[in-house]
């Protein structure tokens, strides 16, 4: 009979498709305003991400015949959502350094340019601080932004992993889903 494998090795596994699908999401993010329907993939792939986190816990507890425990579950999403958070932000980066390098800039003169279409001067100050971060230079480092965005989808992960750990550990294990799971 073959040992279970660590969840932590486990859990550096399965970060490598879930890194996968936040860089799909990250990547039609960062296109998305060239081209719009990447905006709709981000928003599919955002909705995807908890329930692909649910369907990895999933899994793992019916492959433990159901003896894996609450915080094994949820220890299994903060490490995969950590191990594919720090994939996302690594090609991000890649990408907003070489690819779209004025990304943070045209971001940043989009919300100046949204803002002064409201009436009565309502964004007003939104529009000083963003035209004094562009003029002063003070604009996030690509390498700010992915931090920023590894840390964000980190903590989302282990709040999101809790929920998801608590609904895959309580939903009974039918007999055939159980074999069916060990053999693969």
């Amino acid at each position: 009979m073959e040992q279970p494998k660590n969840i932590f090795i486990r859990s550096a596994e399965l970060g490598v498709p879930f890194g996968a699908v936040l860089t799909v999401a990250s990547i039609a993010m960062t296109f998305g305003d060239k081209v719009p329907l990447l905006s709709m993939l981000t928003l599919i792939v955002i909705i995807a991400a908890p329930v692909m986190l649910y369907w990895l816990q999933r899994r793992h507890y019916v492959a433990s015949n159901g003896f894996a425990t609450f915080s094994e579950l949820w220890t299994l999403a903060i490490f995969t959502t950590i191990g594919g958070a720090l994939i996302c932000a690594l090609v991000t980066y890649g990408i907003i350094t070489y690819f779209r390098p004025d990304f943070l800039y045209e971001q940043a003169q989009m919300i100046v340019d949204t803002y002064k279409q409201l009436p009565q001067g309502q964004g007003l100050e939104v529009v000083n601080v963003f035209e004094k971060m562009i003029k002063n230079n003070l604009l996030p480092s690509p390498i700010d932004y992915c931090m920023q965005m590894f840390w964000l989808t980190a903590s989302l992960g282990c709040v999101g992993g809790a929920i998801t750990a608590l609904i895959a550990g309580k939903v009974p294990i039918k007999s055939g889903n159980a074999t069916r799971e060990q053999e693969n």
